[in-house]
């Protein structure tokens, strides 16, 4: 009996090690298949609808095209809408609709679907927008907008985004839910710099951030990313007029268009707000400026978020914004969607908007008081940066009427030349020639200050000379390329020219969001156009010049609020130079570094590239890349 049982055991060992080594690449491979369920996809924006003038930028490309109904949109794509014209977003199947207004700038900037949760990262760089966003199902779920000034992180809701396209400056307004709008500042964003060490760049300053709590019939407005360390102070109640002034008729209509679901949020928003009243948790959150302690309060912001559409509606007829007739088909469809009959939307029957209600007085009154000291101290800000403005434009103002007195001196120095040339040639040839000829020569050059068609004088062959011509030159289109490259957490930004004849100066402008900051260095390449002795490493406050027998040089950089400005003027004169020409092939211009602590454009103004030829003449050259460069945040 023991022999076989022991028998039996060397029979069961191969079937025993088969199953464990079944069982083990069992194991191994539902970890690869959960890898790949977890692994990140990505999710897509299609245009449900759109009207106008409307284009899409893929990501990666320079080229645009046209937009169309259906066409997808993939992460890294940018739409810009014309003058009158809108589009109507649908993200991933109805997570989110956003309805786009004319003059926008609209990125997305990620739309990634993983197994942790959904992120959807969107950017709107100018224009005016409305988002509606269903519930976000998981914990992980993530849905942002970020603007020039600020990042919304939404949690459900229905908002409205307008952004200024000239200051960046950013204005959110809540419907219905709740979004928690964050400004990420550097400590030496505000004009602090910190300056290389043996030519290595100090690491980037650590981001800081504030973040506010925004409630519907709430506002917030954003300048800057620089301008509160408190963010809340900036809260305040709709102001309804604003909004809709800032607004599209295309985004207003979709706010209308959408009564029905805002209502049903809000309703579920007044009963979460009674049981805590009920169970005496109603007090204001962190980072917060919305209040509710009684069912008093509670009621005055029932009518408010009941006739919120209301009051839109009442101001943009009134407006103008949107005629009588749209107006009214529109009510006309909102209704349709509304059960409740008291709900129904009747501009007959709206009760004006109380900016009271849900505010404490006290903590509004301090709030005002922050806010009116947060005004003053920017419009003092905006003084000292207009002060530096005019001093560097009076120290390039210098710079270039050093650039004409110089010009002058040549052309006085070209004409003596020439005197100076002709007279020895004249000397030369009398040299050769006998008494009568001398007397004949001298009758003719006698004559023709006398008559009014001279004789024509003998042919003179002077010596050639390297006295550069002193007239003016042909009228030339020269062209600019822009060549920037990062590599990490710098920017090097190449600045060629070619086609131009007779270059004697330039004058060039960079404007950079706050991310980005000059590196202290600008580089001339060993075959650039102009070659001065030396080479310039500096960011003093004050005009900083260069001069040698070559030429002179300023660097200057101005401080914004939201952006900053490098201001780069070069000329070419001196002991022993001549104005350059550059043909068709290009040369170098300048090299100029940049350090990047996070997503940003360095971009050329209209204008912002001047060039002077031998004649004194400015002329705008043509730039035939993009004046934008989009900088990205460095890789960790």
């Amino acid at each position: 009996m023991d022999f076989a049982l022991l028998n039996n055991r060397f029979k069961m060992r191969p079937f025993v090690a088969v199953l464990l080594i079944f069982s083990l690449v069992f194991s191994m491979l539902s970890l690869v298949l959960v890898k790949q369920a977890e692994a990140k996809t990505s999710r897509l924006a299609v245009i449900a609808s759109l009207s106008g003038d409307v284009t899409v930028k893929k990501g990666g490309g320079s080229k645009s095209y046209d937009a169309y109904e259906g066409m997808s949109l993939n992460q890294g794509d940018t739409l810009f809408t014309g003058s009158g014209a809108s589009v109507i977003l649908n993200v991933s199947n109805g997570d989110s609709e956003i309805t786009l207004g004319e003059a926008s700038e609209f990125n997305i900037s990620d739309l990634a679907n993983s197994g942790s949760g959904k992120k959807s990262k969107l950017k709107m760089w100018a224009g005016s927008m409305w988002v509606k966003v269903k519930s976000l199902a998981g914990s992980n779920d993530q849905f942002e907008v970020e603007t020039p000034t600020a990042v919304m992180g939404v949690r459900g809701t229905q908002f409205f985004v307008g952004v200024d396209p000239e200051s960046g400056k950013s204005k959110l307004a809540v419907g219905a839910g709740v979004v928690a709008a964050t400004v990420s500042t550097s400590p030496g964003a505000q004009g602090t710099k910190t300056a290389s060490t043996f030519g290595i760049a100090p690491p980037p300053p650590e981001e800081q951030k504030t973040e506010a709590i925004v409630y519907p019939t709430q506002q917030l407005t954003v300048d800057s990313r620089e301008e509160s360390k408190n963010l809340a102070i900036k809260i305040e109640p709709l102001d309804i007029g604003a909004i809709v002034k800032s607004a599209s008729a295309n985004v207003i209509k979709a706010i209308i268009q959408n009564k029905a679901s805002i209502d049903k949020e809000n309703a579920e928003f007044i009963d979460r707000k009674k049981q805590e009243i009920a169970s005496g948790t109603s007090a204001a959150g962190v980072n917060s400026t919305f209040v509710i302690k009684n069912i008093e309060e509670l009621n005055k912001v029932v009518i408010n978020l009941n006739n919120l559409i209301g009051n839109i509606a009442k101001s943009a007829l009134d407006t103008n914004k949107v005629d009588k007739a749209s107006m009214d088909k529109l009510i006309e469809l909102a209704n349709k969607d509304i059960v409740d009959p008291n709900q129904k939307l009747d501009l007959n029957n709206v009760k004006p908007f109380d900016k009271t209600a849900g505010v404490d007085p006290e903590a509004e009154k301090l709030r005002i008081e922050l806010q009116q000291k947060l005004e003053a101290d920017k419009a003092l800000k905006l003084q000292e940066e207009k002060k530096k403005q005019d001093e560097l434009k009076k120290a390039l103002d210098e710079v270039l009427k050093a650039l004409e007195n110089t010009k002058k001196a040549l052309e006085e120095a070209n004409l003596k030349a020439r005197a100076a040339e002709k007279a020895k040639a004249e000397a030369e040839l009398l040299k050769n020639l006998s008494d009568a000829e001398k007397a004949k020569f001298k009758d003719n050059q006698l004559n023709s200050t006398k008559a009014p068609t001279p004789t024509p004088a003998p042919t003179l062959t002077p010596t050639p000379s390297t006295i550069p011509d002193s007239n003016p030159d042909p009228v030339v289109t020269p062209k600019v390329i822009i060549a920037p490259e990062q590599v990490g957490n710098k920017v090097k930004y190449l600045i060629s020219l070619k086609d131009f004849v007779g270059l004697y100066g330039a004058e060039i402008h960079l404007v950079y969001d706050k991310n980005i900051s000059f590196d202290n260095n600008v580089h001339f390449p060993s075959n650039s156009v102009f070659k001065p002795d030396l080479v310039m490493s500096t960011s003093s406050p004050a005009p900083t010049s260069t001069q040698n027998d070559h030429g002179v040089y300023n660097v200057r950089e101005v401080l914004g609020s939201t952006q900053n400005e490098l201001v780069f003027v070069v000329t070419k004169y001196g002991k022993d130079t001549l104005p350059v020409s550059v043909d068709s092939s290009g040369q170098p211009l300048i090299d100029i570094d940049f350090l990047v602590s996070g997503p940003g454009k360095i971009s050329i103004p209209k204008g912002g590239i001047i060039l002077v030829n031998k004649s004194g003449n400015s002329i705008t050259p043509i730039i035939q890349e993009s004046a934008i460069f989009d900088v990205k945040t460095p890789q960790q």
